[in-house]
């Protein structure tokens, strides 16, 4: 699998048409190819704050082969490019690029597959026994200490 992110900076007061910009884009994207397109919005640390206006997109692909597929379909498409188009006057482009703002990133990914599915419901108790102190002490070749039960009744 390959990641293609697009980090940037949207001013506050065009967040909503980026917004609206974005959901556009996510179907031209799917239309053409791309296996998954995701925005995030970047928060302060430990979430905690307000959004600081910076975006990071999250493009999936099946190899570099796929990607280059759909840029050049990205080229061609007269509606991808107009919404290209409508997308770097929002962000104002050049002076992103410019100022070293807008990041490019490309990435492989690092395991085989993805997570394996995540259990609808907790697994079942085993029916194992726990083991003692005396299990441990004789696999540790060691004599257990006797234990004196606290409510047991004394004589």
């Amino acid at each position: 699998m390959l990641l293609q992110t697009n980090s940037y900076i949207v001013p506050k007061e065009k967040r909503s048409d980026h917004s609206r910009l974005l959901a556009r884009f996510r179907q031209t994207l799917l239309r053409l190819g791309c296996d998954s397109f995701e925005v995030y919005e970047q928060v302060g640390g430990n979430w905690q704050g307000e959004a600081t206006g910076r975006y990071v997109q999250i493009m999936r692909f099946r190899d570099k082969k796929q990607q280059q597929i759909v840029q050049e379909a990205e080229r061609t498409d007269p509606a991808a490019q107009q919404l290209i188009k409508e997308f770097c006057e929002l962000i104002n482009f050049p002076y992103q690029q410019e100022h070293g703002i807008f990041a490019v990133g490309f990435y492989n990914s690092v395991l085989p597959q993805g997570p394996g599915p995540i259990p609808a419901q907790p697994p079942e108790p085993t029916t194992e026994r726990t083991p003692s102190d005396t299990d441990i002490a004789e696999a540790l070749g060691v004599q257990a200490a006797p234990h004196e039960a606290s409510d047991a009744p004394k004589s």
